[in-house]
Parts: C-alpha cells; sequence; structure tokens
C-alpha cells in the first residue's frame, strides 16, 4: 500500500501566484499581472531547492579554497626543508 504525500511547495505556490494574477488585473490588465503571479508562484516553487543548491556550491567551493591552501602551506613547508 503506497502512501500519498501532497506536494507542498505546490500548494502554498498556487495561491502566491493567483492571487496577484486577480488583484493587478484591473490596474495592469491580464498579461502583466499574469507575468507577476508566473513570476511569484516559480519563486516560491523553485525558490527553495536554489538557495539550497547555491548554499552547497558555495560549501563545495570553500572547502576546495581550504584544501588548496593547505596542499600549498604543505609544499613550501616541504620546499624549506
Amino acid at each position: 500500500m503506497s502512501t500519498f504525500t501532497p506536494p507542498r511547495l505546490l500548494i502554498l505556490a498556487a495561491p502566491a501566484g493567483i492571487y496577484p494574477t486577480i488583484t493587478l488585473s484591473p490596474e495592469t490588465g491580464w498579461t502583466w499581472s499574469a507575468v507577476v503571479g508566473a513570476v511569484i508562484f516559480a519563486l516560491v516553487l523553485f525558490g527553495p531547492a536554489l538557495i539550497r543548491s547555491a548554499a552547497k556550491a558555495s560549501a563545495v567551493r570553500s572547502a576546495t579554497k581550504k584544501a588548496k591552501a593547505a596542499a600549498e602551506s604543505a609544499t613550501k613547508k616541504e620546499g624549506k626543508k
């Protein structure tokens, strides 16, 4: 028996994208209000994943710099002996 896990981010993103579309349409027209709604929808839906991947990339860069610095200092110490 399988269980269904609802897509929680989609549940949050849909109203976040629909609300500005409906509220902005009288002022800006359907085109621009739909664009704003789609951008907000995408940010809510994909924003957390983008932030996580950026954090992982930053950690990898930091670890690479530390390893490179440690290797260079070890090479300098061996050169002095």
